[in-house]
């Protein structure tokens, strides 16, 4: 269970991870000590080498997590076909042996120990919460950090979307500017190599390290495989009647959509 400083977090079990999990947005500065999310509830963390792992351990979970509750909605569509098209699309169940391991995943993640800070922000702060579009747009080199999700420039908040809901290194802050001075020397366990680099680096290096042992410590981030790459097959045309657009979505994507006009 997360611990935290704030008398209002304290009430609730594990309130850091839900937010992790189920947050429509997170906004992160340049190395994850602070995250907004939904662009009001701010966390402030000590632990920033800790929260980063548990933040591309929520990214692992959530795609997990959405790969299977499209292939069982689609799954479930299918089972109103005639029977003959429904043999064609027996390979889209979920095994018993992923919703196991999704749900241990899940187990560990939530029973992990975090101190944090939480807040809710002011009107003012809300609307200088982002540093905006930059002009140098080249995404930094954080290679398995955010597993395979590519980095690309965010065009209203700054910094660089990692999925549909993350943002990194967006939200203003003073130590962006320094974020260079934060390195500390560090010797990677698995290799010996000895290098001035901040928790974000490191941990992208022990990501990747070629002596690092591949099945890794024990903990959610593990415990989960990653999500099957089906979503094209899952895909349906879909017309919005509120923006008059076409898309290309999932079933859960069309949820999501939905929302947005609510």
């Amino acid at each position: 269970m997360a611990s935290c400083l704030s008398p209002t977090a304290c009430l609730l079990p594990a309130l850091f991870q839900s937010l992790l999990l189920f947050s429509r947005s997170l906004d992160t500065n340049a190395d994850c000590s602070r995250l907004v999310a939904d662009g009001w509830l701010e966390l402030q963390l000590a632990d920033s080498e800790n929260a980063i792992r548990l933040l591309a351990a929520s990214l692992r979970l959530r795609a997990h997590w959405e790969s299977a509750l499209d292939r069982q909605l689609a799954h479930q569509a299918r089972r109103r076909l005639p029977e003959e098209e429904e043999e064609e699309e027996e390979d889209g169940r979920i095994s018993h042996k992923e919703v196991v391991a999704l749900s241990r995943g899940l187990l560990q993640f939530m029973a992990s120990k975090i101190p944090y800070r939480l807040r809710r922000l002011t009107g003012l702060e809300t609307q200088n919460l982002y540093v905006g579009p930059q002009t140098i747009t080249a995404a930094p080199s954080l290679p398995g950090l955010f597993g395979s999700s590519a980095l690309s420039p965010h065009p209203t908040k700054g910094g660089y979307a990692v999925t549909d809901f993350l943002t990194y290194n967006c939200l203003t802050s003073d130590t962006d500017l320094y974020s260079d001075c934060l390195r500390t020397f560090w010797t990677c366990p698995h290799c010996g190599l000895h290098l001035p680099l901040t928790p974000l680096e490191r941990m992208a290096h022990e990501n990747t390290c070629p002596q690092a042992p591949r099945d890794g410590p024990p903990g959610a981030e593990e415990a989960v495989p990653e999500p099957q790459q089906k979503a094209s097959a899952l895909q349906r045309p879909y017309h919005c009647e509120a923006c008059q657009q076409d898309f290309l979505f999932t079933p859960t994507e069309v949820l999501r959509h939905r929302r947005q006009h609510v």
